[in-house]
């Protein structure tokens, strides 16, 4: 088998208990407090390193919502919907 006939693994989707507005809210506040940022100041539509996050607080960040929310949350999300604002509209219920 060569690579372009192994299958592709997809990265599943999760479905956050919050609304979007609620999910925004929450991950305003988890990046204000991991980075010591005042929340009035973080702007949604900026990307996540903008603030000065790595991959590891991505990582991180990922896990800590897994805890808070009951559900999987693979941190490729985060790469691949790298703002709130992008995060929270692909995986945040629609308000």
């Amino acid at each position: 088998m060569t690579q372009a006939d192994a299958p592709v693994t997809e990265i599943p989707t999760p479905q956050i208990p919050l609304s979007e507005t609620e999910l925004k809210q929450w991950m305003v506040t988890y990046i204000a407090q991991l980075l010591s940022l005042d929340p009035a100041g973080i702007n949604t539509a900026d990307r996540f390193d903008s603030f000065g996050m790595d991959s590891i607080e991505a990582v991180v960040m990922a896990g800590i919502m897994e805890e808070e929310f009951g559900v999987q949350i693979e941190p490729m999300l985060l790469v691949d919907n790298p703002s709130i604002d992008l995060f929270s509209a692909a995986f945040g219920r629609k308000d």
